[in-house]
């Protein structure tokens, strides 16, 4: 329950409306920051895989023009003399750098040869029938091949002119750059390349897009950039990871950075409420809760000038009306105690003045005329209920429960004592001692005093006996019984009727000498 109360507080529910302000924003914040460094990572792999097109290109140009020089020179060489025709290839490998050797077919019994010695000349199959020379992968050497398909010409590029053309440029990211050939081997790579650990580990890598992120040889994680030289061959570029490591730390620091200005945010707004709401809503609940659990409690709530305006008034009424309510309640204790004073006094006097009617009638009853002795008698007993009655359920703090027994025996003997004639005996047997209300033990008297009346009225009635029992189901029984029937008229029956109403009680079955016969529940 405390529990529950404490979710269903100012506090909480304060702190749930912050929640669905902060934690919304600071989604969108992520989502934003995520948005920026999906944008970063796009242009830098815009970036990255213009630089390896580039390069690409560069070297694919290269190699392309020295092809059309080739196919050029290979028609050439088919209209010149031998003599001739070995100047040309000459002349061709000087004005052309970054090629080790060149043979030109010639329709004489040799080809033209130009540069170091050659093995023996590779397969035309290679060579592209729209452009007339084409790129070949041949004994661990990269040669440029044109001209006819049985014999073609050749040129072999220079290993280390190649390596110097995979020349890095760090301004555009790079640091290691490597041509493919057709089965993924490394055909050259750039100088600063001393090994291969800084190629990808995935060994078909070929398939993949122009630029992508994987793990190398060595199992660091690295940006690769892929672009085409020729049909057969690629340009692999690895670039600076450390831009990619630096987009990802803005993304984190712009997380955080939002992230922790929200959190901020919301500590500052939690203070504030707290400060200037919350702890003076919780006085006037600690007050109002003090002051139910005791109602002559003095506690009131806080009232301060830092208070907001609102819960200032509401802090003085509060206290305004608690110190009116207790003066009232004390008022009202004072009235109580006063109406119970005179309450007190009223059966106080009640109690004296019947007790001196019953005095004066038992005077009058002993010296007065015999004659009307009986009559007296009669009406000693029936107002000795309501003395003895009052006497014992009048104390000091208030009217108690009366006790059945002492009760019924001080109403029996007084009865006894003034309706018996001589020779009459009279018999008194109560088992049961309980307990009633005023209101319904005077019934039980008047209706016990009654029958005493009716049951010693005859002069023929030798015994009257009185009993008072409780069965097993509780209910109680009270007999009054004499060995002759009573004469008439009786139990008045009006009477009679509203006083076992008024104690609850059912007349039950009885033979004729049985005077009273009730059942009740206490």
């Amino acid at each position: 329950m405390y529990a529950r109360s404490r979710l269903n507080s100012v506090w909480s529910r304060l702190l749930a409306m912050l929640a669905l302000v902060v934690v919304p924003a600071a989604l969108l914040t992520l989502l934003l920051a995520w948005s920026l460094f999906g944008s970063a990572l796009a242009n830098l792999e815009v970036t990255q895989a213009s630089a390896a097109v580039g390069r690409a290109d560069a070297l694919r140009a290269w190699l392309d023009a020295a092809g059309r020089s080739l196919a050029n020179e290979s028609a050439a060489a088919l209209l010149l003399p031998s003599e001739r025709c070995n100047e040309l290839a000459r002349a061709f490998l000087n004005n052309n750098p970054g090629f080790a050797s060149l043979r030109l077919a010639h329709e004489g019994d040799a080809p033209c040869e130009a540069g170091v010695p050659l093995p023996a000349p590779p397969s035309s199959s290679e060579v592209s029938k729209e452009t007339g020379y084409g790129l070949a992968a041949i004994s661990g050497r990269l040669w440029v091949l044109a001209g006819a398909e049985n014999s073609p010409s050749v040129l072999l590029v220079d290993d280390a002119a190649l390596r110097a053309r995979l020349y890095v440029i760090a301004s555009l990211g790079e640091t290691h750059m490597a041509l493919m050939g057709p089965h993924n081997e490394t055909w050259a790579q750039d100088s600063a390349a001393v090994d291969t650990g800084w190629l990808p580990a995935d060994q078909d890598f070929t398939t993949r897009q122009t630029t992508f992120r994987g793990a190398d040889r060595n199992g660091a994680a690295a940006s690769f950039g892929l672009a085409p030289v020729g049909s057969a061959f690629h340009l692999l570029v690895r670039f600076d990871d450390r831009v990619y490591e630096a987009a990802r730390r803005r993304f984190v620091v712009l997380c955080l950075a939002q992230l922790a200005m929200l959190g901020l945010f919301a500590y500052v707004y939690a203070v504030a409420i707290r400060r200037d709401v919350v702890r003076w809503i919780e006085g006037i609940d600690l007050a109002a809760r003090m002051r139910g659990d005791d109602p002559h409690s003095r506690a009131a709530a806080p009232v301060s000038d830092k208070m907001p305006r609102e819960l200032r008034n509401v802090a003085v009424s509060f206290n305004a009306m608690a110190d009116h309510a207790l003066e009232r309640q004390r008022a009202l204790e004072a009235s109580l105690i006063e109406n119970r004073t005179l309450m007190l006094e009223m059966h106080h006097r009640i109690k004296n003045s019947l007790q001196v009617i019953q005095s004066y009638l038992a005077l009058i009853r002993r010296n007065g005329p015999r004659a009307e002795a009986p009559l007296l008698a009669r009406i000693e007993a029936r107002v000795g209920v309501l003395a003895v009655a009052y006497r014992l359920a009048l104390t000091p703090n208030g009217i108690r429960p009366i006790s059945v027994k002492p009760f019924l025996e001080e109403i029996f003997a007084a009865a006894i004592g003034g309706l018996r004639r001589p020779r009459q005996r009279a018999t008194c047997q109560l088992d049961w001692d309980g307990d009633l209300i005023i209101d319904r033990a005077i019934p039980l008297g008047l209706a016990l005093a009654e029958a005493l009346i009716v049951a010693l009225n005859p002069t023929d009635v030798a015994n009257v006996g009185v009993r008072l029992t409780i069965d097993a189901a509780g209910e109680i029984e009270l007999w009054v019984e004499a060995d002759a029937a009573p004469s008439a008229p009786g139990l008045p029956d009006k009477v009679m009727r509203g006083l076992a109403a008024q104690l609850g009680a059912t007349p039950a079955p009885f033979s004729p000498r049985v005077i009273l016969h009730w059942r009740f529940v206490p």
